[in-house]
C-alpha cells in the first residue's frame, strides 16, 4: 500500500471519529440542523476517504500526481466539515440556506463559512475530476 493511500485511510478514520463526536454535540450547537449536516458529512466523508484508501493504488493515478491528489482530497473534505461545524456553532446560513434556515451569523462568520464550504466543494470536485481523468486514461 502506498503512502498516499495510507494518508487517505488515516484521514478517513480520524474524520469518521470526529464526525461521531460532532453527532454527540448536536444538541448543544446553536443550529442543531446544521450540526446534523456536519455530522453526516464527516461520517460519510470519512468513509469515502477510507474507500479511496482501498482503491487508490488501482486507479491508475500517475506517481507524480498521487500524493498531491490524496492530500487535496483529504484536506478538502476536512475543510468542508470545518465549514459546516463553524456554521452550526455560529449560526451562519448564507452559504447553506436549507440547513441554516432561520439562523444568522456575524458577517465575518458568514464570509468564513462561505469561503470554507464553497472553496472546499470546488476543490473536492476538481480533485475527483482529476482522479476520474486518470482512471479513464488507464
Amino acid at each position: 500500500m502506498s503512502v498516499p493511500a495510507l494518508v487517505l485511510g488515516k484521514a478517513g478514520v480520524i474524520l469518521f471519529t470526529a464526525g461521531l463526536a460532532v453527532g454527540a454535540a448536536i444538541p448543544s450547537l446553536r443550529n442543531p440542523r446544521m450540526g446534523l449536516s456536519a455530522h453526516l458529512t464527516a461520517v460519510q466523508g470519512g468513509l469515502a476517504l477510507m474507500v479511496f484508501d482501498l482503491y487508490w493504488d488501482r486507479l491508475g493515478i500517475a506517481p507524480w500526481a498521487s500524493t498531491p491528489l490524496a492530500w487535496s482530497l483529504a484536506l478538502s473534505t476536512y475543510l468542508l466539515v470545518a465549514g459546516l461545524v463553524l456554521a452550526a456553532v455560529t449560526g451562519a446560513s448564507r452559504a447553506l440556506p436549507i440547513a441554516g434556515h432561520g439562523f444568522n451569523g456575524t458577517p465575518s462568520a458568514e464570509l468564513t463559512v462561505s469561503i470554507l464550504t464553497i472553496g472546499a466543494s470546488i476543490w473536492m470536485l476538481l480533485v475527483c475530476l482529476a482522479v476520474c481523468g486518470f482512471l479513464l486514461a488507464a
